[in-house]
């Protein structure tokens, strides 16, 4: 699969898709979309969890996640990664049948993969003395990927921490690899960035993670995973058994980035499925996973019911859904209780 030259430093990258080899005609086939972004469904692939559970998951990549959900309410996909904002809340409050069922992605202090996500200030600033912290991003020119996104969230509540609404600073929004370039020519003063272009900056002396999303706002979810149709209408017996091996896949994830040589292996599968030109990257930099359940952080700090009066409150999301209609729990419920089955 060939690769933008800008996909590595963003994780995004034009539509296509992958699959293991087809190894049984009575295989279930499912079709998982997904931005370029590590995560646990290529450990499962790789490790054959879904296998045992007769399923045969075939990887759709898309270059954003607003592409994510209409694939997914047409039946292009059956379901997807993406992450909760609000072009996630309005698709869903227009009747789209799909409904976030587990997290993918939630970084925290205590997450073995780390965090990618953080703040990046031009290192210049620091060293100067001219930025000694968030009360002086007054009048500076802060990058965000959009507005509605966590992105925008995090820059909002780093502002906060220095006594700043997004008003004192100048925002512009661009992608993950412009940042970088941005950063280096001197346009843009901070950005929410992420690994590995995050990491890039660090050690070209260009910016400073100054502070990670984890230290902002714990227990986020940055990423959901959510079904379509078929799986949460037609056969969730087929939903039941991709959550199981869902949760495999994620616990193994968890363990392995613990345990010596572990961290090798996960960089080697993710280098054979989303390849970086520098494959020791993976093993350096911050990678996602969900929590041990994957349940969804719903009403907790930083949940989604958080997230979504967040965009309301800024007129991103006029008519919101209810919470209770567009999310599911019972598939990674039923499968947390019986993974020793």
């Amino acid at each position: 699969m060939r690769m933008s030259k800008y996909a590595p430093f963003a994780f995004l990258a034009l539509a296509a898709s992958f699959a293991v080899p087809a190894t049984a005609s009575a295989m279930d086939h499912l079709k998982y979309g997904m931005l370029r972004v590590p995560q646990a469904v290529l450990v499962g692939i790789a490790k054959g969890f879904f296998k045992e559970k007769n399923i045969d998951v075939e990887i759709v990549l898309f270059r954003s996640g607003a592409q994510t959900v209409p694939a997914l309410s047409t039946g292009q996909v059956d379901l997807v990664s993406t992450s909760p904002g609000a072009a996630l809340y309005n698709a869903l409050s227009q009747g789209v049948k799909a409904k976030i069922v587990a997290d993918y992605f939630v970084p925290g202090p205590k997450q073995p993969g780390g965090d990618p996500n953080g703040i990046a200030v031009r290192k210049d600033l620091i060293t100067s003395g001219k930025f000694k912290g968030p009360a002086d991003a007054k009048g500076l020119t802060f990058a965000i990927t959009a507005r509605g996104q966590f992105t925008d969230l995090f820059a909002r509540e780093f502002l906060k921490l220095g006594g700043l609404t997004e008003k004192d600073v100048r925002i512009v929004t661009m992608s993950y690899p412009d940042m970088l370039a941005a950063l280096k020519g001197k346009a843009i003063d901070l950005a929410s960035a992420i690994d590995p272009g995050l990491y890039r900056a660090e050690q070209e002396g260009i910016a400073v993670r100054y502070k990670k999303l984890s230290d902002v706002m714990p227990g986020l979810n940055l990423g959901v995973t959510m079904y379509g149709e078929r799986l949460i209408e037609k056969d969730r017996d087929l939903g039941m058994r991709f959550m199981a091996a869902y949760q495999k896949a994620n616990s193994y994830l968890r363990k392995r980035l613990t345990e010596p040589g572990g961290r090798k292996e996960i960089a080697e599968i993710y280098q054979k499925y989303l390849p970086l030109p520098d494959p020791s990257l993976y093993e350096k930099i911050g990678l996602g996973m969900g929590y041990e359940k994957m349940t969804v952080n719903v009403d907790g700090k930083y949940g989604l019911r958080w997230q979504l009066k967040q965009h309301v409150a800024s007129g991103l999301v006029p008519h919101p859904p209810k919470l209770a209609d567009i999310v599911d729990q019972s598939f990674a419920e039923a499968a947390w209780k019986g993974r020793n089955q």
